[in-house]
């Protein structure tokens, strides 16, 4: 998920295996993550709800930054990878099946910032 913030942009990265990865456009992020059983489920949840999203997506070979206020998504499967975007209001109202995609790899954030706070 690429997701276009006031000054930037921030991308969370979620495998199957369990790892995650959330890069900051300003610097800074998070790496790995699947030794953290809270990161490693959110990452594998994230993986779930993309792949039963994955057929309202499009073939791409483009990867633009997204504007302030947009969401992309992306899924790299066997096929090729995949995307879809949306407005970041429409995602939080809930009535996209894009919300609860934008949902899982939110929470993956949240899991790092947890993790930070308990260090």
């Amino acid at each position: 998920m690429d997701w276009g913030v006031p000054k930037g942009s921030a991308t969370v990265v979620a495998m199957s295996d369990g790892s995650a990865s959330v890069y900051l456009s300003s610097g800074g992020g998070f790496i790995g993550g699947s030794s953290h059983e809270s990161v490693r489920n959110a990452a594998q949840q994230t993986v779930t709800v993309a792949d039963k999203v994955q057929p309202q997506m499009h073939p791409t070979t483009v990867f633009p930054l997204p504007q302030p206020g947009e969401v992309i998504f992306y899924a790299l499967t066997d096929n090729g990878v995949f995307t879809i975007s949306a407005p970041e209001t429409h995602l939080k109202s809930g009535r996209s099946p894009l919300s609860e995609l934008a949902n899982a790899a939110q929470d993956v954030i949240t899991q790092y910032r947890l993790m930070q706070q308990t260090k």
